[in-house]
C-alpha cells in the first residue's frame, strides 16, 4: 500500500455540475471522444434508444483504448446523447457509471506526481469559472492522503519547481486585483531565480530573493517602477489585432459566439481609433475605462482577477521549464492577461457598468477556444510571437 497527497484548490474539491441550469452545456461544439468500453456499451445497449441513437451517432475510429470512437454531433452541434432539457441520456437512462471516461472526468483533470497529485478544473466550463470568481476561499489550497493499492509510476515531483511554484502563488495572492504588480513582480523574481546557481545555499537565496519581492510589493516599490514605464500603445494594438483576426476562424467552436459577443465591442473601440489613424487612442481610452471604472470596483472585489491568475500559476505549474522558459511563459500569461483585460474594459466602456457575469463569461469563452486543446495553445502561442518584440520582457510594455 502506498499513500500519495492529493492537492486541490477549494473550488475543485467543491465543484458540482449543474446541468441543465448551465450557461453553456459541454455537450456541444467540439469533439467527443469515447473510450472503447463506453462505445461498445452504448452499441450493444438493452434500451433500444440508446442502441439506434449510438448505431446512428458514433464513428468507431479505433484510434486507441481511450479513443475508440467520436460522436457525431447533431445539426444543432449538440451530441446526440442530448435530450430537449439538456441533460444526457446516458446519464439519465444508464446511470453515472455507464458515462465515457471523457463524459464522467470533465471539467476535471489532474498532474501526477509518484507521491503527489495535483487536481484541477478546465474553465472552459462556465460554472467552474463561477465559482471561481465567486469566492474569496476559492484558491485555498487542501491537501488530503490517499492510500493506493501500488505505487505510482509517474515521475518524482521536482521540489525547486514546486517551492518555486508556491513562491509565485503567494506573490500573486499579495498583489490583491493589482494583476500589473503582481506579474512585474515576477519578472523581477525570475530574473533573479535565473542567477541563482545550483549550490548547497540554493534555498538560501531563493528565500532572499522571494522576501525581497514580497517586500517591494507591499511598500509600493514596483508601483513607482511601473508608473514610469512608458506604454507601447503599437505593441498593444498589433497584439489585439492579430488575435482578434484569429478568433475570427473560431465561428464553429463551442462558446464563439458568447466571446464573439464581447470582441465586436473591443473591435468597435479600435475602429474609432484607426480612423483618426491614432492607434494610442483606442488604447487610452480602454486603459482609462479599465483605471477609473473597472480597478476601483474590484478592489473591492479584489479575490475575482487575484484568483483567476493563482489559477493561471497553479494549472500551469508555473515556472515548469519543461517546454518553455519561465520568462516566455510569462510572457503567454501577460498577453492573455492583456487581452481578457480590453475585453472587459471594452464592454464596461461600451454597456455603462460592470458586472460579475460578464467577467465569467469572458473567461470561460477564451478559455473554452484557447485551452481546450494542445493545438489550440500552440497557435495561440504561435500568435503571440508574431507580435512580441526584442525579447520576453518587452512583456512590461502591456502592463502599462
Amino acid at each position: 500500500m502506498k499513500n500519495i497527497t492529493v492537492v486541490e484548490p477549494l473550488f475543485v474539491s467543491t465543484f458540482k455540475c449543474i446541468g441543465s441550469e448551465c450557461r453553456d452545456h459541454c455537450c456541444k461544439g467540439w469533439d467527443i471522444n469515447l473510450d472503447k468500453p463506453a462505445v461498445n456499451r452504448y452499441l450493444k445497449s438493452s434500451i433500444i434508444e440508446i442502441k439506434n441513437l449510438a448505431t446512428e451517432n458514433i464513428e468507431v475510429t479505433r484510434k486507441s483504448f481511450a479513443s475508440w470512437g467520436t460522436m457525431k454531433l447533431q445539426p444543432s452541434g449538440n451530441c446526440a446523447f442530448m435530450d430537449e432539457d439538456r441533460l444526457c441520456k446516458i446519464h439519465s437512462r444508464l446511470g453515472a457509471n455507464a458515462l465515457s471516461n471523457t463524459c464522467s472526468t470533465y471539467p476535471r483533470s489532474s498532474r501526477i506526481f509518484k507521491t503527489e497529485q495535483q487536481r484541477t478544473l478546465s474553465l472552459s466550463c462556465p460554472e467552474a469559472t463561477r465559482q471561481l470568481l465567486s469566492s474569496a476561499d476559492a484558491m485555498l489550497f487542501q491537501q488530503t492522503v490517499k492510500i493506493q493499492a501500488e505505487a505510482c509510476s509517474a515521475k518524482d515531483i521536482d521540489q525547486q519547481k514546486k517551492l518555486l511554484n508556491l513562491m509565485c502563488l503567494n506573490i500573486v495572492k499579495l498583489s490583491g486585483e493589482k494583476l500589473d504588480e503582481a506579474i512585474y513582480a515576477l519578472a523581477t523574481f525570475m530574473l533573479a531565480v535565473e542567477r541563482v546557481s545550483q549550490e548547497d545555499d540554493w534555498l538560501v537565496q531563493m528565500e532572499s530573493h522571494f522576501f525581497n519581492v514580497l517586500n517591494s510589493l507591499e511598500h509600493g516599490e514596483f508601483r513607482l517602477q511601473l508608473d514610469q514605464i512608458k506604454p507601447d500603445h503599437n505593441l498593444q494594438w498589433s497584439l489585439l489585432l492579430r488575435l482578434q483576426t484569429w478568433f475570427g476562424g473560431m465561428a464553429d467552436k463551442r462558446a464563439f459566439p458568447t466571446l464573439n459577443h464581447y470582441l465586436n465591442k473591443l473591435i468597435y473601440i479600435q475602429a474609432e481609433g484607426a480612423k483618426t489613424d491614432n492607434v494610442s487612442m483606442s488604447m487610452i481610452r480602454l486603459n482609462s475605462v479599465w483605471q477609473n471604472q473597472v480597478l476601483p470596483w474590484l478592489a473591492e472585489r479584489p479575490w475575482i482577477m487575484n484568483n483567476y491568475f493563482q489559477y493561471r500559476i497553479y494549472d500551469d505549474f508555473y515556472p515548469d521549464t519543461e517546454s518553455r522558459s519561465p520568462l516566455m511563459s510569462l510572457y503567454l500569461m501577460t498577453a492573455e492577461w492583456f487581452l481578457l483585460k480590453s475585453l472587459m474594459a471594452a464592454n464596461v466602456d461600451m454597456v455603462g457598468k460592470i458586472d460579475e457575469e460578464d467577467m465569467i463569461n469572458i473567461i470561460y469563452s477564451y478559455h473554452s477556444n484557447t485551452k481546450h486543446t494542445a493545438n489550440s495553445v500552440k497557435a495561440f502561442e504561435s500568435e503571440i510571437n508574431k507580435s512580441k518584440v526584442n525579447d520576453d520582457l518587452s512583456l512590461i510594455y502591456l502592463l502599462r
